[in-house]
């Protein structure tokens, strides 16, 4: 099986080696996203990738290839790797140079792709949420390698019983560790607009698009602790969940499967998935 793909090289992803002056190594100097499919289909493959190389630009990264031609890539990785359903993961790095801080490279990026098995969870699964300082920078909206405090964040939670973490500045909710999150109040979607402070997920902009077409209000705003605590449903967004329900934050339970408007997105969600990966 060859999962994965590094500067020009398909192989097993056990036989990538990536040297140490690769400049993910020292410094993550990098930007990456990540997708998933199912059959030979990648789910909203455009749209990451756009994702991507907005990431790139905005950290200033050269990359050589075309949209089309890493669209390309992705889809020989898949095809090379054999698996039915995946999730894929892409990476673009600073070049390869000896470590100096300033890069003033104008090499392409370093490309590297892999693919893993995936279950995508049920309509019907929920998850539970624990309230974190928000401790990160204020470039949130670029996804780079440098996921230390998502990393430490996710740790606690898993340690402490919990799917996700929440973070908070000052009283405001902005998202989650490796989510977006919403609250549904009176029949209206409200979520942090999207900013330098979270990452504009692609799960969450079909939701909103989902919620338009279903003529369901949505409010782009700031929520506080107080509203998430008495929202009448909290929504989870993400790539590899697509949208689910909260269960529970820290020790506060929380209604689910009854509020019709979560109902409607998550199965509508959930339904545009299964015929994307039906199209051909």
């Amino acid at each position: 099986m060859r999962n994965a793909y590094y500067n020009g090289v398909f192989s097993a992803d056990t036989d990538v080696r990536i040297p140490l002056t690769d400049r993910c190594v020292f410094f993550g100097d990098g930007v990456y996203d990540a997708m998933i499919g199912k059959g030979g289909r990648i789910h909203l493959c455009d749209e990451h990738i756009d994702r991507l190389y907005r990431s790139a630009s905005a950290i200033g990264l050269r990359v050589r290839e075309t949209k089309e031609e890493l669209k390309a890539l992705l889809y020989e990785v898949v095809k090379n790797s054999g698996l039915d359903s995946y999730f894929l993961y892409v990476q673009l790095t600073r070049s390869s140079k000896s470590r100096t801080h300033a890069s003033n490279s104008d090499s392409p990026a370093n490309i590297l792709i892999k693919a893993d098995v995936h279950k995508l969870p049920t309509p019907d699964s929920t998850v539970t949420l624990t309230l974190t300082e928000d401790l990160r920078y204020y470039m949130c909206n670029v996804k780079t390698l440098n996921l230390l405090p998502a990393v430490l964040a996710s740790t606690a939670a898993e340690a402490n019983g919990f799917d996700e973490a929440v973070f908070v500045r000052g009283d405001a909710v902005t998202e989650c560790a490796h989510s977006n999150i919403a609250i549904v109040k009176s029949g209206t979607v409200i979520t942090h607009p999207d900013s330098n402070l979270i990452l504009p997920g692609i799960t969450k902009s079909e939701l909103l698009k989902t919620a338009k077409n279903l003529s369901i209000p949505i409010k782009e705003r700031p929520f506080t602790t107080e509203e998430l605590f008495n929202a009448d449903s909290v929504l989870v967004m993400s790539t590899t969940k697509l949208v689910l329900e909260a269960r529970r934050i820290d020790s506060i339970t929380l209604p689910t499967g009854k509020n019709e408007t979560s109902k409607r997105l998550i199965r509508a969600t959930f339904e545009n998935y299964w015929k994307s990966m039906e199209e051909r």
